[in-house]
């Protein structure tokens, strides 16, 4: 054989390679659990803009929260804790066409600032019903997948009266 079919052979198994990796990175699954794994990373970090980048423009859950209401309260919530540590149990995913479940349980570690941070992580800590995140494909693009609603069974339809920026406001004494 000569040198330039074997480069030839070479080149041509490393672009079958690079495109099988590629696919198997484009699975709705591994995207899926890269973007769970961002909206977790930006309630540990309370950050606002990576939440709402994972929130579909309709995103909406049974408390009347938007996208925006969502960030808010996810950062109200984290910005009692010096450190936050969000690690979710019992995690499982059902995919069907263009709609994604995911359902699990959260346990909340970290140093609270205070008695809300407390008692933020033991309500969370100790509710019974797992936290269900439904995502949706909104384009033919692997990485389209968006937040539409979040939901707790444990949680009351009203929240204990909390509404978004609760946290923030009484921080700054208003």
């Amino acid at each position: 054989m000569s040198r330039p079919f074997l480069i030839l052979i070479g080149g041509v198994a490393l672009v079958v390679a690079l495109v099988i990796v590629v696919a198997l990175q484009l699975r709705p699954s591994v995207t899926l659990a890269k973007r769970q794994a961002s909206l977790i990373e930006g309630i540990e970090r309370r950050s606002p803009p990576r939440i709402q980048r994972l929130a579909a423009d309709d995103y909406e859950d049974r408390w009347g929260f938007t996208g925006e209401d969502l960030a808010i309260a996810m950062v109200d919530a984290g910005g009692q804790f010096l450190a936050l540590v969000v690690k979710p149990i019992d995690e499982s995913v059902v995919i069907e066409d263009r709609r994604a479940t995911i359902t699990c349980r959260f346990e909340l570690g970290g140093k609270p600032v205070g008695p809300v941070g407390q008692e933020v992580m033991k309500q969370i800590n100790r509710l019974e019903e797992p936290f269900v995140f439904t995502w949706e494909r909104k384009s033919f693009l692997p990485g389209s997948w968006r937040l539409v609603r979040v939901d707790n069974a444990s949680l009351p339809d009203d929240l204990y009266g909390y509404e978004p920026g609760d946290f923030a406001r009484a921080m700054r004494g208003e």
